[in-house]
């Protein structure tokens, strides 16, 4: 009998992938509503947003620890799902300490952060009047994928969309509002964005307690009994939390590193690389959705003792996304002057971004597999794996970035050739260790 077939498999990933496109929407409000303020504010608010993930990566770290722990155990049936409330608990307690450092530290360290990374004074101020508010979204963003991590881990996903349908609503309501004013409310612009984020993170955060307080039987996954701090269960959480804190900050740290040197092509090509961000964030839903799946699948087909349903399980998860990942690609090929559009109403800042969309589309087209076989790695436990492969696609990216922009001062479209390289290496060696199930090898 086939543990994950494609309508089991289509049951948890189809609330991800809703989940993901919701997401994407949400940066992609941001990125409509100041797009028509001015090109200051888009720039900042790439630097400022991609400043906070870098962040919260810290607390998705340990987040995706236990989310691999939690999904092991529920693989394993009746007599470990009690242990799953004491992972829950003990990671929560860790991330809500993470939070409030953090917020301390961007309050106390961004604008001298800020001088050193930017060279534009306009630019310094307007990212630190993006982030400063933004920041307080930490605790509540934190607490609220420790629920979804939670959820993954026992399949039961259909809450998380719901959850981000909440979210979406109330950013955009929270956008048109505190951006361009009203009801009593003066225009706030980029500060506007930030505390119309925070707000609408606390309402989907808030329904997430609702919903696991009243749908979830707390007995059974041992959430009866809270625990501050739980030493065993710390170490095994950052046992795999140390490699992915570093690999989430590379990462990440590598597409702040992106926008950094664009700035210096000039605030138009910041605005062109901005926009086309977003749109590679809707080009990597369905992979991004699949991948997460990936881990929990993986992580219980593991706990069940079936390692020889894995690679199967990783093909129909392929074949699954195959068809919604390229009609992304494919529209946002098709139409990219009427999406860019959306977007901003300058006609030359949507003419010199049409190539380096279409490069963009073409060095992300493998990213599917890509995903799915990566993310493998992290639900057979292989992190360390996954971050070495991780590390030298990083090491590769940033020398081509460097090289495209800080070198040869070349035009933003050859910057996106970057992210083939770094796509082709970390599809090939984790497809090559999973075929070869190097990955099941002590």
């Amino acid at each position: 009998m086939i543990t994950y077939s494609y309508r089991k498999i289509a049951n948890i990933t189809w609330p991800l992938i809703l989940s993901m496109v919701i997401q994407t929407l949400i940066g992609t409000t941001d990125t409509i509503f100041l797009g028509h303020v001015g090109e200051v504010e888009l720039g900042a608010c790439a630097i400022g947003g991609l400043i906070y993930l870098v962040i919260f990566m810290l607390e998705k770290a340990f987040i995706t620890g236990a989310q691999i722990i939690m999904s092991q155990y529920n693989g394993c049936g009746k007599q470990k799902l009690k242990n799953i409330g004491q992972v829950f608990w003990a990671t929560n307690n860790i991330v809500m300490l993470i939070s409030i450092i953090a917020i301390v530290m961007v309050i106390l360290a961004t604008d001298p952060i800020l001088r050193i990374m930017v060279q534009s004074d306009i630019l310094q101020i307007a990212t630190l009047t993006y982030l400063l508010p933004r920041c307080f979204g930490l605790l509540f963003s934190g607490i609220k994928s420790m629920f979804e991590g939670f959820l993954v881990a026992i399949n039961t996903t259909h809450s998380i969309a719901i959850a981000s349908v909440i979210l979406l609503v109330s950013n955009i309501f929270f956008d048109w509002w505190l951006i361009f004013g009203g009801w009593g409310i003066e225009p706030l612009g980029l500060k506007g964005a930030a505390l119309a984020s925070v707000l609408s993170e606390v309402i989907a955060f808030v329904y997430l307690i609702i919903y696991v307080m009243l749908k979830i039987d707390w007995h059974k996954f041992g959430f009866n009994k809270f625990t501050l701090l739980n030493v065993g269960i710390f170490k095994q959480v950052i046992g795999k939390a140390n490699y992915l804190i570093i690999l989430n900050l590379a990462s990440w740290g590598s597409w702040l590193y992106f926008y950094v040197e664009v700035e210096k092509l000039g605030v138009e090509a910041l605005a062109i690389s901005n926009v086309v961000k977003s749109l590679y964030s809707i080009a990597c839903i369905v992979a991004n959705a699949l991948g997460i799946a990936t881990i929990s699948i993986t992580g219980n087909l593991i706990g069940a003792k079936k390692d020889n349903e894995i690679l199967p399980t990783l093909t129909r998860i392929i074949k699954l996304g195959a068809l919604p990942f390229f009609a992304i690609l494919l529209t946002l090929a098709i139409f990219p002057e009427q999406i860019l559009r959306i977007f901003t109403n300058d006609s030359l800042l949507i003419n010199d971004a049409v190539k380096p969309l279409y490069v963009m589309l073409i060095a992300n087209s493998i990213m599917l597999p890509e995903y799915v076989y990566f993310y493998a790695l992290y639900g057979a436990d292989k992190i360390k794996v996954a971050f070495m492969i991780e590390i030298c696609s990083i090491v590769f990216y940033a020398g081509t970035v460097r090289m495209v922009i800080g070198i040869s001062n070349a035009e933003v479209a050859w910057c996106y050739y970057s992210d083939l390289l770094y796509n082709i290496i970390s599809f090939l060696i984790p497809y090559w260790y999973m075929k070869t199930k190097k990955w099941q090898e002590k």
